[in-house]
């Protein structure tokens, strides 16, 4: 195996780049060195051996080790820029390469002559179109434009749902939520008794119905349903500030806003949205109207680009956020080492509540299933408590594709993700 530059690959690869991940280099931002944090050291045995020492046992390891956001780059590569890959086009060792990048227009790869498999890939190039915007991706993939699309509006993938001649339709379980994000470290969002009583008040009925005609949004807590210890939907319906009746919710949240010392509302709070024409245009504003008719909280939307929202994010530049946390997997010690512990890497409201920490420690710790999904319940019924978000909830993506694209078991799939490419063909 050799990366696209011509260097073989070895295990040595393999340690510098979980390295970078796990002790990124001085000024590099590693947003996944919080789920590794159970590792001790990583070391090469030879040139194609690798062994990874835990400080304690971990269940869900071998499957974070599948994790392709944990890229593998060349440590020759990575050498030469000291670990900030950001203006680099680093080589790879897959069955496409880089060929050319036109800004906001499309990246173009294509076949690796010395790919490992001399019999793949069977496409000559792949082409990755830049299409912002849900509704232009399916009508794209309808009007013949696109061969396939990861992500439409709901309305498109209905269409090609119905054309069962020409199209293939597939819903795929996602780690992705989306979520209103509140910076703990400022402001009336650092009362967790507010940060509770928008988690009572705000109808996430109402979000998801606002939203359906983009992305299907699920009703659940803080594990994803593709999880088994997730709570049942059923019972996720007849919990605080899940249930669609808000009667009593508003009214125990009226009332922890008066504690808080906030009993006439809130004024002008941050609220930073990416400029994603579904998210500026339809869920953020039905957000900001339903903190306004429940509670009285007043924010204004401020737009970013997306691709930059990140920045005001890590430097806490905001009183509230609405963004999509992903991960590829469920486990609730992934998500929460990433995201909810104290100090963890992606946790950039600064949410610090000593319960959940314990929580997720024993979580982790715990080696038969009963134990876990203890704990399990418990780290969530500690964050319905006292949450570091407003969760309106983990999502389908709606997968649609020509019928002539063959070889990626589209309708098979059960999970968001591309997994091998080199064996699509087109049937002409």
């Amino acid at each position: 195996v050799k990366f696209h530059d011509g260097v073989v690959f070895s295990a040595d690869d393999v340690v510098a780049s979980f390295q970078r991940i796990i002790a990124p280099p001085e000024g590099i931002v590693s947003v996944n060195k919080g789920i590794f944090s159970a590792v001790d050291k990583v070391e090469a045995l030879d040139s194609m051996t690798v062994r990874f020492t835990l400080k304690a046992p971990r269940a869900y390891f071998m499957d974070l080790l599948a994790d392709p956001a944990n890229i593998v780059y060349s440590k020759k590569v990575l050498d030469e820029n000291k670990g900030d890959l950001k203006k680099v086009m680093a080589p790879g060792t897959g069955a496409f390469q880089f060929k050319e990048h036109r800004p906001a227009e499309r990246w173009i790869m294509e076949r690796n002559p010395n790919y490992w498999d001399a019999e793949l890939p069977y496409l000559d190039q792949i082409e990755l179109i830049h299409v912002p915007a849900w509704t232009d991706r399916g009508t794209g993939v309808l009007s013949g434009q696109l061969d396939m699309s990861w992500n439409i509006s709901r309305e498109t993938w209905d269409e090609g749902a119905k054309r069962k001649a020409q199209f293939g339709a597939n819903r795929l379980g996602n780690y992705g939520c989306y979520a209103v994000m509140f910076n703990t470290k400022r402001g009336p969002l650092a009362d967790p008794r507010v940060r509770r009583a928008i988690h009572l008040a705000v109808s996430r009925q109402d979000l998801i119905t606002a939203f359906e005609t983009q992305e299907m949004i699920n009703l659940t807590r803080w594990i994803p349903y593709g999880n088994p210890l997730a709570t049942p939907s059923d019972e996720i319906s007849r919990l605080p500030g899940y249930r669609a009746n808000k009667k009593d919710d508003i009214a125990e949240a009226k009332k922890l806003m008066a504690e808080a010392g906030y009993a006439n509302g809130i004024k002008g709070l941050d609220f930073c949205v990416a400029s994603v024409a579904a998210h500026a245009e339809i869920l953020g504003p039905a957000f900001q109207d339903q903190l306004k008719q429940t509670l009285n909280i007043d924010c204004n939307i401020r737009i970013t680009e997306r691709a930059l929202q990140i920045e005001d994010e890590q430097k806490g530049n905001f009183d509230i956020v609405l963004d999509t946390p992903g991960h590829t997997m469920g486990d609730l010690a992934v998500i929460g080492n990433a995201v909810f512990r104290t100090g963890a890497s992606r946790n950039y409201g600064g949410y610090s509540n000593a319960t959940v920490d314990s929580l997720l420690t024993q979580y982790e710790a715990a080696t038969t299933l009963d134990e876990r999904a203890q704990a399990a319940s418990q780290a969530q019924d500690a964050l319905d408590a006292d949450p570091p978000w407003f969760l309106v909830g983990y999502t389908f993506h709606l997968l649609m594709w020509r019928n002539a694209l063959k070889g990626l078991a589209f309708d098979y799939r059960a999970f968001s993700q591309w997994g091998r490419v080199e064996t699509a063909w087109i049937d002409s």
